[in-house]
């Protein structure tokens, strides 16, 4: 199945998306899906939102009781730590499922929640553990937008966070994404779960406690975790992980340090410890992922074909 007003965004998808399986870029935090016959499987979401959009083809999500069907004509949101059942409905070899998943950083979206707090609704109290929407050119075209600023070294440091701010505020002002504000309660803790994340990002390779964070933004261990798993979806410590894993995915493909260089750069004592941590996010270990990686083809255009990674909603 095809939307009419998908040519760009689809042309996008198929040339990232090269082999059945899922193909990751260089560039972390999205992730491209290719099958060519229909498929069910399990899965298991350790960190997120997510939001996936099919580019052709169909597909069912179903979390717990949940079920939710998309198209090319819609996106998948899923807020974070979820067992999932995925089914593709509609594939070929000729014409072939064909989607992409971009990781929205809770960061960014507790800053355009903030900035758009006095225009919204009150939130619902509990929110879904997944939702579907419209995906219109709009949308689109702006992660075609992001993809295309995130193949270009200087463009991804500069403008890419630009797009990314943009493709999270279009999001924030969908219908559907009143279950997605539903996250955070009170503005103050709002604030305070930002300042908590922006602590993490600059300071990542220190070795930090849940206590050290909720002590720095002033707020009690117990109520400080339990506000961030309801603003970011995950764990502090969870969270912690997933920036690191980024940053070594990064230091290991695009710049060719060793695994023990990595490791401590960021923040491990132990290599071993840092190799299982790599595994068991990525699916492989740093040697394997490389490698891999260099046998699908060199440059910012090289896709790693069949390694789990961190699992997303394609």
């Amino acid at each position: 199945m095809q939307c009419e007003h998908s040519g760009p965004f689809q042309a996008l998808v198929d040339d990232f998306a090269r082999s059945d399986g899922r193909c990751d870029p260089v560039f972390p935090g999205v992730h491209f899906y290719r099958a060519s016959h229909p498929a069910r499987f399990q899965y298991f979401m350790e960190s997120g939102p997510y939001v996936s959009i099919v580019a052709q083809g169909r597909k069912v999500a179903r979390i717990g009781t949940l079920e939710l069907a998309y198209t090319p004509c819609q996106y998948l949101v899923v807020m974070g730590e979820a067992e999932m059942e995925g089914e593709i409905l509609e594939a070929s070899p000729e014409a072939p499922y064909l989607s992409v998943s971009i990781e929205l950083p809770p960061d960014v979206i507790a800053k355009t929640l903030l900035a758009l707090a006095d225009e919204n609704a009150a939130p619902d109290a509990e929110p879904a553990p997944a939702f579907i929407a419209p995906a219109d050119r709009v949308l689109k075209d702006t992660v075609v937008r992001y993809v295309r600023a995130c193949e270009d070294r200087l463009e991804r440091r500069m403008l890419a966070p630009l797009v990314l701010d943009e493709l999270v505020f279009r999001l924030l002002r969908t219908d559907a994404a009143a279950v997605l504000r539903a996250a955070v309660g009170r503005e103050r803790d709002a604030g305070a779960i930002q300042q908590a994340m922006r602590f993490l990002r600059e300071r990542f390779t220190r070795d930090l406690s849940v206590d050290d964070v909720a002590r720095h933004v002033g707020m009690s261990a117990s109520h400080f975790a339990h506000r961030f798993r309801a603003v970011a979806r995950t764990s502090p410590m969870r969270y912690l992980k997933q920036l690191r894993m980024q940053e070594a995915r990064a230091l290991l493909v695009a710049d060719g340090l060793r695994v023990a260089e990595v490791a401590t750069r960021v923040g491990y004592e132990s290599a071993s410890h840092f190799t299982r941590d790599f595994k068991s996010y990525f699916g492989a270990t740093p040697v394997e992922y490389v490698r891999t990686l260099r046998a699908a083809g060199s440059g910012e255009r090289s896709a790693v074909p069949d390694i789990v990674g961190p699992v997303v909603a394609n």
